[in-house]
């Protein structure tokens, strides 16, 4: 019979115990009958005690009986069970950290492999979501744009890229404004083609996606929107469909839902076709590479090298027929995946080694308490022995224990999991990418499951076999205080402790390192005074200022209105301000500089008023800012960043030197004309991305030489938030229509302060959750030490007992066991600190201006975790001091 049919038969049998018992009890009670039959007809003696005789112990041939069925095999475990449940009522504080310890490891790692499980393994949710690739094109310098849609339109129509794609999409990117009822709010709305969802291949949860119908430049307006949305503006209302909602004050009926977590690109919150662009002209424009993105689905069997060739022999053929464009620009490509995920993924991997080595550490906590309860129990284990337990029976007890005690820590490490969970789905996309699909499935809970098992066979059979060797006799005459194998036993106790330490130095190592980064970040000079900033994204309604003259008109008179409010110390426009998530790029040409390729040169494009750099608190590194004469009569004034000017002129002054930009506004008819001018200026750089992001170059242009049809005000103000419902009337006062009603509207002014501290909340996470696994570790580690010391001393009783009865003095007892902790603690920070510096490589991506090995973090760590193992073992020293030598030497 194979192992799994006899555990079948076992079942089987204990679910019909009752009926074995008493079919067992009628089949001896049938023999008795039969026998004293016989025997009362052969002689006229006591019949049934002579029966009785001859059968033998009825008990023992009922547990027999019982042991061939099988009955006893769960007999067993449920008395292991009763043995535990009074040996842990003896004990609670055992099974309170056993379990707790197990806990936080399992619950940890189980936490953060559903993180890494849905954000980096997890399919996405779309249709062989493998093959979604996003398109771009590579520089000869190694830059990366993304396609005009000229150039997408020529892949998607070439019969050789056909050959490599199902189909080809061009997405436009649009920010809106949604009004539902009396609010309103900014949303960034996708305009795709009629094969943008055939090639997603996502089906929506209600109603249906775009068709070749909606694309009729007659057809309404329609629109899908995300899972998102509806559930957050519209409270899942299952009436949507048919709904009718604006957008940029054009009425709009949803006719669709999409999936949770179907959402491309990731600014999407709704989808229109592309018949019902607002900029029809920007789509011929093929010097426009904006708010876009371009994706393709691969053939079945093709792949991304064969696929890219394809794209590139148009590309060679496109720099032909249009070199001011693209000319040293080629087809690349980058798989779906790894657009939507983003950077996040060593921190993730980062947060999931640091999850794994709590794991191990609490395995380690716990393989030692068992080792210390079961040489507490080795005169019990012992005795028992010697009555007639055998190994296994013992073995089985322990592992039934340590099963149950890694079983419970599973189950609350689990809970916590599913908590930790829920907190992470709170936290905002742009913080984790495919945030909203976090949960904890059934391959999870299988994995926490293992864990646990594992857990329990990993600290509880080797300390099990350990306790209960053959070895009884010479453990009953050590008497009360001794115990076999101390020796043997402590060292594997003591190497535990050392893995303990040169865990919690990883760790601690790991955190210190982001630390320093985080703090590095957080002192970087960003150019600009953020406080007391206040900025608003000016959306004009669809129709109104249309003319560069009417725009410029408006944003001087919003300027003037915001520096008439009290509190208010200056006011400014700008088209894209720092940290706000939006920029454009231009190309950039130098006279008489034919050593720079300048076709693929690309520059931060921005233009502002004459006060914006008083009002943001920039600084001027050379030069001239512009002036008022620079605004009214706009000629060819440029100001450029410090590391325009270095790229460009690295040994000389910028000052003076003629160039020319081409206009970027993609909404005016003369984009991408040139614009020649001088030099007049150069400030020094502001970080337009994050502090630990190197500012790129960037040049300056007076807003009424190209005005934005949009754009941002940028208000200083003395009050702050309190400043905001004035300057809301002030605005308003302009133009109401500039100002949403309903609380989103309030949502529209940011406060700059805030959006660059937001900046460094990703490392702030990764900071966090590392500094509390390294906290974790450090408890689980002094925790450790004291029980091994603490054991160490009682199992040292007569030793030290003698040592003091031959004049040893309570320092020198003392010294004694913290000098041999602190050779653990010392063993185990030497071997972390290798390990760390080895780990801290895997998360250099991490770091910023921090190298691996940097003493800054080393130092602090090693005096912190010494000082640990000298607390950890102060209070046994303590108690070690106290022996008195007559009692502790009495045993001998």
């Amino acid at each position: 019979m194979s192992f799994i049919d006899g555990l079948r038969h076992r079942v089987r049998v204990w679910r019909r115990r009752g009926d074995y018992e008493r079919g067992i009890d009628d089949e001896l009670r049938f023999h008795l009958d039969l026998d004293e039959e016989q025997r009362r007809s052969a002689y006229n003696g006591d019949a049934r005690s002579d029966a009785r005789r001859r059968f033998g112990n009825v008990t023992y041939h009922r547990e027999e009986t019982r042991h061939a069925a099988g009955l006893d095999y769960f007999d067993g475990i449920t008395n292991d069970v009763r043995h535990l449940v009074r040996s842990l009522r003896r004990s609670p504080g055992f099974a309170a950290v056993a379990v707790l310890t197990l806990a936080l490891g399992i619950g940890a790692t189980t936490a953060m492999l559903s993180v890494v499980d849905h954000v980096l393994i997890h399919s996405l949710p779309f249709r062989d979501a493998d093959r979604l690739v996003m398109l771009l094109e590579r520089g000869d310098k190694g830059g990366f744009r993304t396609p005009s849609a000229p150039t997408a339109e020529d892949w998607r129509r070439d019969p050789g890229v056909a050959k490599a794609f199902d189909a080809v999409s061009f997405i436009r990117g649009e920010g809106m404004t949604l009004r539902v009822g009396d609010d309103a709010e900014s949303i960034g709305v996708g305009l795709v083609g009629p094969e943008f969802f055939p090639l997603l291949g996502a089906r929506p949860v209600l109603g249906r996606v775009l068709n070749d119908d909606d694309q009729r430049p007659d057809a309404p307006p329609v629109a899908v929107i995300t899972y998102n949305l509806w559930q957050r503006r519209f409270g899942g209302d299952p009436s949507i469909l048919g709904r009718r909602i604006s957008l940029d004050s054009v009425p709009v009926t949803v006719i669709g839902v999409m999936p949770n977590g179907a959402v491309y690109p990731g600014f999407a919150s709704a989808w229109e076709a592309s018949s019902q662009n607002r900029h029809k002209e920007v789509m011929t424009k093929r010097g426009l590479h904006a708010d876009s993105r371009t994706i393709g689905r691969l053939r079945a069997g093709v792949d991304s090298s064969r696929a890219v060739a394809l794209m590139r022999t148009v590309e060679s053929r496109l720099a032909d027929s249009y070199p001011a464009e693209q000319a040293h620009w080629n087809a690349a490509m980058l798989p779906l995946r790894d657009e939507i995920i983003g950077n996040v993924k060593p921190m993730l991997l980062a947060l999931a080694g640091a999850a794994a080595l709590l794991l191990i550490l609490a395995c380690a906590n716990v393989a030692n308490l068992l080792l210390a309860r079961v040489a507490a129990r080795s005169r019990e284990l012992a005795v028992r022995s010697a009555l007639g337990a055998s190994r296994g029976r013992l073995v089985r007890q322990q592992l039934t224990e340590s099963l149950v005690l890694a079983l419970a820590g599973g189950t609350l490490g689990t809970l916590l999991a599913a908590a930790a969970v829920q907190l992470a789905r709170k936290l905002p996309a742009e913080k984790l990418p495919r945030v909203e699909e976090l949960a904890v499935d059934h391959r999870v809970l299988f994995v926490a499951a293992a864990a646990s098992v594992l857990t329990a066979l990993v600290c509880g059979l080797w300390p099990a076999l350990r306790a209960t060797r053959p070895t009884s006799g010479e453990v009953l005459r050590a008497g009360a205080l001794g115990s076999i194998g101390v020796r043997s036993e402590s060292r594997l106790r003591r190497g535990l402790v050392t893995v303990q330490f040169a865990l919690a130095v990883m760790l601690l190592v790991g955190g210190g390192l982001l630390l320093q980064s985080f703090r590095r970040a957080a002192a970087v000079d960003v150019g600009l005074n953020p406080r007391g900033l206040v900025t608003l994204r000016l959306a004009p309604p669809p129709g109104a200022y249309v003319k560069p003259s009417e725009a410029a008109a408006l944003y001087a008179r919003l300027i003037d209105a915001a520096r008439a409010v009290p509190g208010v110390v200056d006011a400014a426009f700008i088209n894209h301000f720092p940290f706000g998530g939006a920029s454009i790029y231009t190309s950039i040409q130098i006279d008489g500089r034919l050593d720079i390729d300048t076709s693929s040169n690309q520059i931060l494009y921005r233009t502002v008023s004459d006060s914006y750099l008083r009002t943001v608190g920039m600084t001027l590194a050379a030069g001239r800012w512009f002036g008022d004469a620079d605004l009214r009569s706009p000629g060819g004034q440029f100001v450029l960043n410090a590391s325009a000017a270095r790229l460009y002129w690295p040994h000389e002054s910028a000052i003076g030197k003629r160039i020319t930009v081409h206009r970027a506004s993609q909404a005016r008819a003369d984009f991408g004309q040139p614009l020649p001018g001088v030099v007049i200026g150069v400030v020094n750089d502001v970080h337009q991305v994050a502090q630990d992001v190197v500012p790129a170059p960037e040049i300056y242009v007076p807003y009424t030489l190209e005005t934005w049809p949009w754009g941002t005000l940028v208000v200083r103000t003395r009050g702050g938030a309190h400043s905001i419902p004035a300057l809301r009337d002030a605005i308003a006062g302009v133009d109401a229509r500039l100002v949403e009603k309903g609380s989103s509207g309030l949502a529209k002014f940011g406060f700059v302060d805030a959006a660059i501290a937001s900046r460094l909340e990703p490392r702030k996470l990764s900071l966090s959750l590392i500094g509390a696994f390294a906290a974790c570790a450090i408890v689980l580690a002094a925790v450790g030490l004291y029980g091994v010391v603490a054991y160490g001393v009682t199992q040292r009783t007569r030793e030290l007992g003698v040592r003091k009865a031959l004049g040893a003095t309570e320092r020198m007892i003392a010294s004694l066991v913290i000098r041999e902790s602190l050779v653990l603690t010392g063993i185990g920070i030497v071997v972390g600190c290798l390990g760390a510096w080895a780990g801290a490589r895997l998360i250099h991506d991490l770091l910023f201006q921090t190298t691996p090995a940097d003493l800054t973090v080393y130092a602090p760590t090693i005096v912190m975790l010494l000082g640990i193992g000298f607390l950890a073992s102060y209070i046994p020293a303590r108690r070690a001091t106290r022996l008195d030598p007559t009692i502790a030497m009495r045993g001998e």
